[in-house]
C-alpha cells in the first residue's frame, strides 16, 4: 500500500532538513522550499514504486550520542529517545515535544549565504514599554502594519535582538526583557492555525557556548543532542484549539528521572480547557477571532506568581501559577531576574497531541500551516500596591478650615460611537483595550482594525 500523503510530506521535509547547510539559507520567502517539496514528492513516489518506503530509512543523525551543551553530563537513552519513534494512531504524547519533530520542523533564521541579514529581513519591531515606543529586531521575521504585527509561517523561530544581526553567540546583542514586576501583553490572531500547529513565544537562557547543530547557540529544557540544555519558560504556545503555559526549570533533581538536567515535562503547567478556549462562539475565548493575551510576573512574599489572562469581547479567562519551588528556581536561577533570551516562532508536527489532544484527539495531526499573527507588543510596569495609611499622631492639632475652591470643570465626554472593530462594527475589541483607546491605535495597528 502506498504511504499516505502526510507520510510523503514528512519524508520530503526530512530530506530537505537533513540535506546540509542549505536549509539555513532561508527564508527566500518559501519559494525554494515549496519547489523542493514538489520535487521531493515526485522522488518519494518513485521510491514507493520501487518498494522503498518511509519505514525503511533510519536517519543517521538520530543515532548520534553527544555531550549535552551547558552541563557536564552525557545524553542517555531516555524518554526523549523513545519519543523519536514513529507514532501510531491512538498514541498521546507526554507534555513535551519529541526530538525528531522539533529538530525537523523548527529552525532559526541564519541570514543569507554570506551569513548577513537579507534586505527587508531585519524584522524591525516596535514595542511599547511603559508608553515609550522602542525599536528591536526579530531577524528573518515578517513584520507588517508599521512594524507592529508579526506574521508567522512555519518552520522558523526568531530571537529578539537589539540590532539586526544573526550573531547569536554574543549575549550582549540580545534584548532580554526584565519581566519580573511587569506585564507582557500582545494581541493574537491564530487565523485558524489547526491541530498540530504550534505558535509560541518563550524565554531561554541562551546563548550557550556551543553553536549546536543549527549554529545559533540555542538551548532549551528538552536538552536534545546537538542542542544546548538550559532553563525554559514557555510564556505561550498553542493554536486555534488550545493554549498552554509551562515552566521548565533546571534544578537537576527530578525524582524518577535521574537523567534529567531540566524538567522536561514542566512544573507548574497550565493548559486551557475546551470550555475556556477553542474554535467557535461556544467558548469563553473563540480561537477563530483575535484575542488579547496578557501575562503578569509578580513577586508576593518572595515567591513568583505568574498570572495569564486571555480576553475577548468583554469576556476573559485567567490562570495563575505559583507559589511553587520550581517557579521560584526559574526566577532566581533561570534567571528571570537577570533576563532571558526571548524566542518566538511557529512549528508543526503530527504528534503535537501533548499540546492539543483535549480538542484534537490522539491521532496523527495535520497542521494546515495557516499564517498567524501577534501584534501590538507592550510591556508595562505593574502598579504598586497601595501603601497603608499612616497612623494619626497622638494629639493632632486642629487645622483651620481650608478656603473653598471652585469645583473643577467636568472632563470632556469621550467621542460618541468610538470603538475599534475587526472588520465590521458588530465585532469589536473589548472596551478599554489598547486598540480601542483611539482611532490612531486602531487603524493600521490592530490586525486591520476599523474605527466605528
Amino acid at each position: 500500500m502506498a504511504p499516505q500523503r502526510h507520510q510523503l510530506v514528512a519524508d520530503e521535509e526530512h530530506l530537505i532538513s537533513e540535506g546540509g547547510g542549505e536549509h539555513q539559507q532561508q527564508p527566500r520567502r518559501h519559494v525554494f522550499r515549496k519547489a523542493a517539496l514538489v520535487a521531493g514528492g515526485l522522488a518519494a513516489t518513485a521510491l514507493v514504486a520501487l518498494g522503498v518506503t518511509h519505514a525503511t530509512r533510519t536517519p543517521a543523525s538520530l543515532a548520534k550520542v553527544s555531550k549535552v551543551v551547558g552541563f557536564d553530563s552525557v545524553t542517555k537513552k531516555d524518554d526523549s529517545t523513545l519519543m523519536d519513534e514513529e507514532m501510531t494512531p491512538g498514541t498521546v504524547m507526554g507534555r513535551a515535544p519529541s526530538q525528531k519533530s522539533f529538530k525537523q520542523h523548527s529552525m532559526p533564521y541564519m541570514g543569507g549565504r554570506d551569513g548577513a541579514v537579507g534586505k527587508g529581513e531585519d524584522g524591525m519591531i516596535k514595542i511599547n514599554e511603559d508608553g515609550i515606543i522602542n525599536t528591536y529586531y526579530l531577524p528573518g521575521a515578517t513584520v507588517i502594519d508599521n512594524h507592529t504585527n508579526v506574521e508567522y509561517r512555519p518552520p522558523f523561530r526568531f530571537y529578539l535582538m537589539k540590532e539586526p544581526t544573526v550573531d547569536y553567540s554574543d549575549a550582549s546583542k540580545f534584548y532580554k526583557p526584565l519581566l519580573v514586576g511587569k506585564t507582557f501583553t500582545v494581541d493574537m490572531n491564530m487565523n485558524g492555525a489547526a491541530c498540530g500547529c504550534n505558535l509560541n513565544f518563550y524565554l531561554v537562557d541562551m546563548p550557550v557556548k556551543s553553536a549546536g547543530k543549527d549554529g545559533d547557540h540555542y538551548c532549551d529544557a528538552q536538552c536534545f543532542p546537538d542542542m544546548g540544555c538550559c532553563a525554559e519558560f514557555d510564556m505561550n504556545e498553542g493554536n486555534a484549539n488550545a493554549q498552554q503555559i509551562t515552566n521548565h526549570a533546571c534544578t537537576h533533581n527530578y525524582n524518577g528521572h535521574p537523567d534529567w538536567q531540566c524538567n522536561k515535562w514542566g512544573e507548574p503547567h497550565l493548559k486551557s480547557t475546551a470550555h475556556e478556549f477553542s474554535l467557535g462562539p461556544g467558548h469563553t475565548i473563540d480561537g477563530s477571532k483575535m484575542f488579547t493575551f496578557s501575562q503578569e510576573f509578580k513577586v508576593v512574599n518572595g515567591d513568583l506568581i505568574v498570572t495569564t489572562t486571555m480576553s475577548q469581547d468583554g469576556q476573559s479567562v485567567a490562570k495563575s501559577m505559583g507559589p511553587n519551588a520550581e517557579l521560584d528556581a526559574m526566577m532566581k536561577i533561570g534567571s528571570l531576574e537577570n533576563g532571558m533570551a526571548f524566542v518566538t516562532g511557529y512549528w508543526y508536527a503530527s504528534d503535537m497531541n501533548w499540546l492539543d489532544s483535549d480538542e484534537c484527539g490522539s491521532g496523527l495531526e495535520h497542521c494546515n500551516q495557516n499564517p498567524a499573527y501577534i501584534s501590538n507588543w507592550r510591556i508595562t510596569t505593574n502598579s504598586a500596591s497601595p501603601s497603608p495609611s499612616p497612623s494619626p499622631s497622638p494629639h493632632p492639632s486642629p487645622s483651620p478650615a481650608p478656603a473653598p475652591h471652585p469645583s473643577p470643570s467636568p472632563a470632556p465626554a469621550p467621542l460618541a460611537g468610538g470603538k475599534c472593530c475587526y472588520q465590521h462594527c458588530n465585532d469589536c475589541h473589548e472596551e478599554g483595550s489598547w486598540c480601542g483607546a483611539s482611532a490612531d491605535n486602531c487603524r493600521g495597528h490592530c490586525g486591520g482594525g476599523v474605527w466605528c
